[in-house]
């Protein structure tokens, strides 16, 4: 429960009683708030898993992707679009490979289309396929995002709802004792302030992750809409190439 202790430092400056502690705040909680600190400590250790694992994603695909995409080019200039599917296939974990290595696998679907029809179009085809490509690879980017959106909304008034039980709990108290001694409500007063640091707690660190990593799936949409430009436009010029060289 050291998770608890930050939240409370400032609490607990003039107070050195060590008995007023995250241990004894737990210890001395009602059942439905040990349920909701519980809950707290549960969705902040979720949001620590979606923030490791999406920077881990996040980071492989970058890397994977800076490497990718000059062998892909390179390759679709000198027209070898085995090498080209070839470094798609070894980059696998870059998001931008699995939509350009969807999108030449339908053009090279359509060529064969076209071997047998003349005039068939290819570059719609392809178009197409990267919007459906570029649909699914923002899914993917997009893993957990919504759960760090619903932590980082729901989590203040989840510890909000723990305040009001701990007041119930400290009105009830005062009724019980009465309110000649203060050290007999601490506990109660403690609990219903804990939810509420907690919730705060998990709330803030879940809102900035939210936001840093929306901002970096933008940056990697922004990446995957330039690579599949560049590698349409020279589909265009081969195929113009082709159709002059028929002329």
């Amino acid at each position: 429960m050291s998770l608890l202790a930050a939240p409370f430092c400032l609490a607990l400056a003039e107070g050195p009683d060590p008995g007023f502690g995250p241990k004894a705040i737990w210890e001395s909680a009602s059942a439905p708030n040990q349920c909701i600190i519980a809950i707290l400590l549960f969705l902040l250790a979720l949001q620590l898993y979606i923030a490791v694992e999406r920077g881990f994603v996040y980071g492989q695909s970058s890397a994977a992707s800076r490497s990718f995409l000059k062998l892909f080019l390179d390759a679709l200039r000198l027209g070898d679009f085995e090498a080209a599917r070839t470094a798609a296939i070894t980059h696998n974990k870059s998001h931008i490979a699995l939509v350009l290595k969807h999108g030449l696998d339908i053009y090279l679907y359509e060529k064969q289309i076209q071997g047998l029809h003349g005039g068939h179009d290819l570059i719609q085809p392809v178009e197409r396929a990267i919007v459906r490509g570029t649909a699914e690879a923002t899914d993917l980017l997009k893993k957990g995002m919504l759960s760090l959106a619903t932590i980082g909304a729901l989590a203040p008034f989840i510890g909000l709802l723990g305040t009001v039980i701990g007041i119930i709990k400290v009105f009830s108290d005062l009724k019980a004792r009465g309110g000649g001694d203060i050290n007999a409500l601490a506990g109660s007063i403690g609990e219903a302030l804990a939810t509420t640091a907690l919730g705060l707690v998990v709330a803030i660190p879940a809102v900035w992750i939210y936001n840093l990593y929306t901002a970096r799936q933008d940056q990697m949409a922004t990446r995957i809409s330039n690579a599949a430009s560049q590698m349409v436009d020279e589909f265009i010029r081969r195929e113009s190439r082709t159709a002059d060289d028929r002329g």
